[in-house]
């Protein structure tokens, strides 16, 4: 579609906007707006998205809600341009100025607020058709968007089209409230989602006058990908309608039902839903050798994954593959800062697709007795000879995070242990793997089996241990500081029942920048009744292992979900 312009309305368009603007769906309204009951005789919201905020803008569409009389009980429609004033005996005035009527009856009216109306409170009177009248006040603000939808009550999918030439339209719901599959469109054939919306005409623009109205005050996003406006303001064919064109990101393909948000500078429309139909992209992979450090940087224009758990959320990331040997140690190192840095591994499986392996989103900021920034340091061991793929991405707190990174892939970093070592002259030196904050630490690896307890110590003179026990898919399971005992404290130690059969990763650090020395580690499994309950891990102040972003699931918890597709 080369034009820009708002798209002019076909016959069967007009009939459907009209439904979705101006006609209520009166069978609705008394479950959806008995909050209303407490406001004033005339409660006047956007008629779009039904906002119980009771905020309007000038020369937008409104719905007043109360008890009103028309002409034999009667519900009157507008047929004709200019609106009139007066529909079925009764007239609405915003401080004393008539507005248009596109809809009146008993309970709810809608009108077109007039483009003079001041900013600020203001007054609305209902005379009705035996001129009684009804009075209110509300709110107006130079912007106030609701989008208009199927349903007409603010809810649910889109009343839009989509077109990929700005001739042939089609619809993205039924009037019913189900969804229509979307094409996604293509880099070289873009589809564009058409929205019809009231109450934005007014955000602040450059040049609000252009072709492309006020496109640049206006933000859309789509599963939380921005797509691109083309534009936004007036709608031609109606009174107080505006419309939005906008591509759909292509790499949306597939996901199915998404949630698209307009945002006009810190203020969120209703947020409306669509279909997206269409075969997932495949995953574009990029390969990485052991040692190899990749400078990157995630864009709106990488490949997106879905958050999974219904928030519609969605992350950018790159992917990068590399081959296993059996019980192949890594550590996967991805900094950045400018979007808060996760590592998620997919094993790739023998039909193409990838199941998740494991994922850390915090390790990396490791630093003086606490998480010092938003890096991420993966420690984990492969089982077998296959495939893997390391997602690039940004943390389950920064959806949609953008910007530079750096990520490098290490091999043969865990040393292996089994129950009974003792390592009595270990050290913590300038040649182990460091965390972006500045912390030297040691892994080691065993397999255990549920309900194991083990017995984990690290002892040290040089300075103060402290100690990670991991799964190997990154999930934490205990951590301790100061439970070892030894002169104030400073020997860690762990106790701890294995809540499941597997491989685990236990981490070695003194929990502090640049630090270095020896120490001494064991690992032991405790026999039956000798107090093999977990242990209550103690903390000297300000050296509590915990995530400061505040306390969520498990890595698989928050990172399995995430939607995949085949690797290649």
């Amino acid at each position: 579609m080369k034009s820009i312009r708002p798209l002019r309305t076909t016959t069967w368009l007009a009939l459907l906007l009209l439904l979705a603007s101006a006609i209520p769906a009166l069978t609705d309204r008394a479950l959806s707006f008995s909050a209303f009951a407490q406001q004033p005789a005339v409660a006047v919201v956007n008629a779009a998205s039904y906002a119980n905020d009771f905020i309007v803008a000038p020369n937008s569409i409104a719905a007043a809600f109360g008890s009103f009389k028309t002409q034999n009980d009667q519900v009157y429609s507008a047929l004709s341009r200019p609106l009139p004033t007066s529909l079925g005996g009764v007239k609405v005035t915003v401080n004393g100025v008539d507005a248009g009527l596109f809809f009146v009856s008993n309970t709810q009216i809608n009108f077109l607020i007039p483009a003079s109306t001041p900013i600020g409170t203001v007054s609305v009177t209902v005379t009705n058709s035996d001129n009684t009248t009804r009075t209110g006040t509300m709110t107006i603000a130079q912007t106030a968007a609701g989008i208009f939808t199927a349903r007409a009550n603010g809810q649910g999918v889109a009343a839009a089209v989509t077109t990929t030439d700005g001739v042939n339209f089609k619809a993205v719901g039924n009037s019913d409230g189900t969804e229509l599959d979307v094409d996604p469109g293509s880099s070289t054939q873009p589809n564009y989602l058409v929205l019809f919306a009231t109450g934005l005409r007014n955000a602040p623009a450059a040049n609000p006058d252009d072709s492309n109205g006020v496109a640049e005050a206006v933000t859309v996003t789509i599963q939380g990908v921005p797509a691109t406006v083309t534009y936004a303001g007036r709608q031609p064919d109606f009174d107080g309608l505006d419309q939005i064109n906008l591509i759909i990101p292509p790499q949306l393909a597939g996901l199915g039902s998404v949630k698209v948000k307009l945002i006009i500078g810190d203020k969120t429309a209703n947020v409306v839903t669509i279909k997206i139909a269409g075969t997932p992209p495949p995953i574009n992979v990029l390969p990485i050798e052991p040692g190899q450090t990749i400078v990157g940087a995630l864009t709106a224009d990488d490949q997106v994954q879905d958050a999974g758990d219904g928030s519609g959320n969605s992350f950018f990331f790159d992917a990068y593959i590399f081959r296993a040997t059996p019980d192949l140690t890594i550590a996967v190192d991805l900094r950045s800062s400018q979007f808060d840095a996760a590592i998620i591994i997919y094993k790739v499986n023998s039909d193409n697709t990838l199941s998740f392996f494991a994922a850390d989103d915090q390790l990396g900021g490791m630093g003086e007795g606490k998480i010092e920034n938003n890096n991420a340091l993966l420690l984990t061991v492969l089982p077998d000879n296959s495939e893997y793929v390391i997602f690039a991405t940004s943390a389950d707190v920064d959806p949609n995070g953008m910007g530079n990174y750096t990520l490098k892939l290490l091999t043969n970093v865990i040393q292996p242990v089994s129950y009974g070592t003792t390592i009595s002259n270990a050290s913590i030196a300038t040649t182990d793997l460091q965390t972006s904050a500045g912390d030297y630490l040691d892994a080691y690896w065993f397999s255990g089996v549920q309900g194991d307890s083990v017995r984990i110590r690290m002892d040290s003179t040089d300075f103060d241990s402290f100690l990670i026990l991991n799964h190997r898919n990154g999930d934490l399971i205990a951590f301790d500081d100061n439970s070892g005992g030894g002169p104030s404290g400073v020997n860690a130690q762990i106790t701890q029942q294995l809540p499941e059969s597997g491989v685990f990763i236990v981490i070695a650090t003194p929990f502090a920048p640049n630090k270095t020395g020896n120490y001494s580690f064991t690992l032991v499994k405790q026999s039956s009744g000798s107090g093999s309950g977990d242990t209550t891990q103690s903390f000297a102040p300000g050296r509590e292992w915990r995530d400061e972003r505040g306390v969520r699931g498990s890595n698989t918890d928050r990172y399995a979900l995430r939607r995949v597709v085949v690797p290649r």
